[in-house]
């Protein structure tokens, strides 16, 4: 079996040239999008595909370990290039499934004349399987890690818009609070807030809580801890929108707000801070 996993394997790697045109032809039947149609230069395209080819043959007769980093490294770049040529995952998984079969059709003529054992097709199948196994979970992983990386972006720019800060007039601003505020979103909060106050050159902020469903001993504390981070940077905070449910609700809790200026209102806030620059 050796014998015939060295002819097969040399086979492979001597006509890796031609099997690649003949892929690419196939490809271009097969395949809406592949690197070929979306920009990628022929040469560099036929280069690519030759050496997956090339280890689909040398993994017939030499060290498979070796030649599966080969396969790693290779796998890592192609992912990558299917990204910048906008080759979605299932075009890219389907391409690289219709590599055996067409290695094994250019064997067409050995197969019929028995000169390859049936032992020796399931064993040298099994062997190029697991190269384009790995390839294909390689190139899921790199995807996958993508899309996440895109949400986890579009998120943060979600939330850097649900805490907008308004500029009101020279050196004041005012933050509109919107929505429940847990640990992960207070801490966008005092990010924003700490990051745009230096930016504008605030001496005042305005929260206006009047959008805030809830004000719980928790969202009091994450609030506190914002208005501090403000103080030391020397930016005076004022909280406003104090609705008589949250005045009620931070009395049961006993919830401790005198160092903090409050107003029912976001226009008595304005107003007094218009009295304090005037």
């Amino acid at each position: 079996m050796d014998k015939e996993f060295h002819y097969i394997g040399k086979k492979i790697v001597e006509n890796q040239e031609e099997l690649a045109r003949r892929f690419s032809k196939q490809i271009e039947k097969h395949a809406d999008e592949h690197f070929g149609k979306n920009g990628m230069p022929a040469e560099e395209y036929l280069q690519l595909r030759g050496s997956l080819i090339r280890f689909c043959g040398e993994v017939l007769y030499k060290n498979e370990d070796q030649v599966t980093k080969q396969v790693e490294e290779w796998a890592k770049q192609t992912a990558q290039l299917t990204l910048e040529y906008n080759v979605s995952l299932s075009e890219a998984l389907r391409i690289i499934s219709l590599y055996q079969p067409m290695i094994w059709d250019f064997f067409d003529e050995e197969l019929k004349q028995n000169r390859i054992t049936p032992m020796a097709v399931i064993e040298i199948s099994k062997k190029i399987n697991r190269v384009c196994d790995l390839v294909m979970r390689i190139v899921g992983e790199r995807h996958d890690k993508h899309s996440r990386l895109l949400a986890d972006e579009a998120y943060t720019a979600l939330e850097e818009l649900s805490v907008p800060v308004v500029p009101v007039a020279k050196g004041l601003a005012v933050i509109p609070l919107v929505g429940a505020i847990d640990t992960h979103r207070a801490a966008r909060i005092q990010d924003v807030a700490l990051s745009e106050a230096s930016r504008m050159g605030l001496e005042y902020v305005v929260f206006d809580i009047s959008g805030v469903p809830v004000m719980d001993t928790m969202v009091s504390n994450e609030l506190f801890s914002i208005i501090t981070a403000l103080k030391l940077l020397g930016i005076e905070a004022i909280i406003s929108g104090v609705r008589p449910s949250i005045a009620q609700t931070v009395t049961n809790l006993g919830i401790d707000f005198k160092n903090i200026p409050t107003r029912a209102n976001l226009q008595q806030a304005l107003a007094e801070l218009g009295f304090k620059k005037s």
